[in-house]
């Protein structure tokens, strides 16, 4: 009897020996739950230079009135980019033309060709490019009155923003927006005027890469 006793307590212990090892198997089998995975920014390769063109719409004002002065005007730019990680930064140049013009106290003031020679610094956000840009500007303004005309040129300063993205390998596109304030000019019709000019610019532009 003591035997079979024996022999039971045995057997019981093994068994319970043998599922504790399984039970530990298993646990060891159940798979580490996945790591949190933040998927990085894919940027582009804004490096390089680049050329282009835009339309632009100008609203504006000569002297100190209000910014009624609308038209319609194009540019063409150009620049070198550089890059490091997502800071993209360069220079970059335009010419223009633009034919806003205003009559006021008998002098007609029309602003004509203009140009800026500007910094850039953007982030690469992967999808787009956003940038700010600031820099020099000049434009070409004339003044008539009584058959008289005068033409001068005036410097400025030039600021604003953009959003430029690619849609190839070389192709870009752009909507930037820009404010700009000429020096006041003396010009000799009608007796003498005094003219500044200042505007707000929408520029809309298709780029090439290279």
């Amino acid at each position: 009897m003591r035997k079979i006793i024996v022999s039971l307590m045995a057997t019981t212990v093994a068994a319970f020996a043998f599922g504790a090892a399984q039970a530990a198997d298993a646990i060891d089998s159940i798979p580490e739950a996945p790591q949190a995975y933040d998927q990085p920014v894919q940027n582009g390769n804004w490096a390089g230079g680049y050329v282009g063109g835009a339309a632009t719409y100008n609203f504006g004002r000569f002297d100190k009135g209000g910014f009624s002065d609308k038209a319609l005007g194009g540019q063409l730019y150009g620049g070198y980019n550089m890059q490091s990680g997502q800071m993209v930064y360069g220079g970059e140049a335009d010419i223009g033309y633009s034919g806003n013009d205003n009559a006021s106290g008998g002098v007609t003031t029309e602003q004509g060709v203009n140009g800026s020679v500007r910094g850039r610094l953007g982030l690469d956000t992967g999808p787009a490019l956003v940038y700010g840009t600031a820099g020099v500007a000049a434009a070409r303004l004339s003044a008539k009155a009584g058959g008289a005309t005068d033409t001068r040129n005036a410097l400025g300063l030039t600021a604003g923003a953009g959003v430029e993205t690619m849609v190839t390998d070389t192709i870009s596109v752009r909507g930037e927006y820009r404010y700009t304030d000429y020096q006041d000019k003396n010009f000799n019709v009608g007796g003498g005027a005094t003219r500044g000019y200042d505007e707000h610019s929408i520029k809309l532009g298709v780029g090439m890469k290279f």
